[in-house]
């Protein structure tokens, strides 16, 4: 299965919640509890945040953890990068010399632009528009019904 690691998947929650209070700053405790990311975890995933300049962090009673820029110039792609480093389909996309293949392969070129069109899409995706989503599902969720009206489950579920 291809899919996103936990440590993507616990980042975006983290961030998406910090975005929900922006400019409060959220005790990690509370920030767990909300995400259903383990503490410990937490704790790893916010440091590399934080290297990132994504989140800042302050100590004391009235401390925690708030965003490092205001939402709208957050994107997904700084957030996947942050956590897991450079978005790489194939090893042979960042270092082309590895595989003699690479100049008469067609899946080269395939995975070329697969991973191009991924990196758009986590480029145009600002953490401000999931905040706006996050609040308006908080309002009314999805129900299970409705999930089989999102085209990629089709795909999946296969």
């Amino acid at each position: 299965m291809f899919q996103i690691s936990r440590r993507v998947d616990y980042a975006v929650r983290i961030m998406i919640e910090l975005g929900l209070h922006e400019g409060e700053f959220m005790s990690a405790q509370r920030l767990s509890t909300r995400t259903d990311v383990p503490k410990s975890f937490l704790h790893k995933i916010s440091v590399d945040l934080s290297k990132a300049d994504l989140v800042r962090t302050q100590a004391g009673p009235r401390g925690g953890l708030t965003l490092g820029r205001p939402a709208a110039q957050i994107n997904m792609l700084q957030i996947v990068e942050a956590v897991n480093g450079p978005v790489c389909l194939n090893v042979c996309l960042i270092r082309p010399q590895e595989c003699k293949r690479d100049r008469y392969c067609p899946g080269h070129d395939f995975w070329g632009r697969i991973q191009l069109s991924l990196v758009q899409q986590l480029e145009a995706a600002t953490l401000a528009q999931l905040v706006k989503e996050a609040q308006e599902l908080s309002k009314k969720p999805r129900s299970r019904e409705m999930r089989s009206h999102i085209p990629y489950l089709d795909v999946v579920q296969r």
